[in-house]
């Protein structure tokens, strides 16, 4: 089942976090995976047997050259997985005009013009995951860059997904929750786990295995009839107040 035998796929911010088990599990499933990242990640591509090229997403002429480089090596491109990102909070009142301007650059430009340069080599049957955030499904206080980013990721996926139908490209889109990664512990990790804790249904952190995993699914086959969608992996966060955190709020 969802198995990726022949397939080649890109996965860029490869090198950690969702990226780096996105690769690994694309792998494992049959796929040639080639990481992108803004960082020298080759070391570990090797020791998950994926390629590995060093890409700067915001830049059109490193995207253009990935996918040259896929073309040339491996003769066919199959999924792409737009997984580069930055993050960090600030409230909306120092909102910083350059700051904010990187953040478009990074998040949405990177997504939408890897779709175009990748969409370019796709044939009937290629899939496209963008990822989100739970972000842009709800408010999170200092987040406005972030979530007006990750909004955006949203609309590009739906757009996409229409213009390229007819070509049988799949587009779709998942918003992951909290996730134990390097970029979301970075600022405050103790805070993070105890908001997850609270606030989530499920009352934990998530895992990068388990965002690659619904990843791994939309890049299958198996998948065949979805595009367009945007899947939240949050653990119920979006649905609404966690009963703990509705306890601790009538207690107080």
């Amino acid at each position: 089942m969802f198995e990726l035998d022949g397939k080649v796929a890109i996965v860029t911010g490869g090198g950690s976090g969702i990226g780096s088990a996105t690769s690994q599990r694309l792998q494992q499933a049959g796929a040639a995976v080639v990481v992108a990242d803004v960082a020298d990640c080759r070391v570990q591509a090797a020791g998950w047997t994926c390629d590995y090229q060093q890409v700067d997403v915001s830049c059109e002429a490193d995207l253009a050259r990935l996918c040259d480089y896929v073309m040339a090596r491996y003769g066919h491109l199959d999924i792409l997985v737009n997984n580069a990102a930055i993050s960090s909070g600030q409230a909306l009142a120092e909102a910083d005009r350059e700051r904010s301007r990187r953040f478009w650059e990074v998040n949405v430009m990177g997504a939408q013009m890897g779709m175009r340069e990748a969409a370019a080599h796709m044939g009937a049957g290629g899939s496209i995951i963008n990822l989100s955030s739970i972000t842009a499904a709800r408010g999170f206080p200092q987040w406005s860059e972030y979530g007006a980013t990750k909004g955006a990721i949203i609309a590009l996926t739906q757009t996409a997904a229409i213009e390229y139908a007819g070509a049988g490209i799949r587009v779709n889109c998942i918003c992951p929750g909290i996730i134990d990664t390097p970029m979301a512990m970075r600022e405050a990790p103790e805070m993070v786990e105890k908001n997850a804790a609270v606030f989530a249904p499920l009352g934990r952190i998530g895992q990068p295995a388990e965002i690659a995993s619904a990843i791994h699914f939309l890049a299958s086959d198996d998948a065949s009839y979805i595009t367009g969608q945007v899947l939240l992996v949050d653990g119920g966060w979006s649905v609404g107040t966690s009963l703990r955190a509705f306890q601790l709020a009538m207690s107080s």
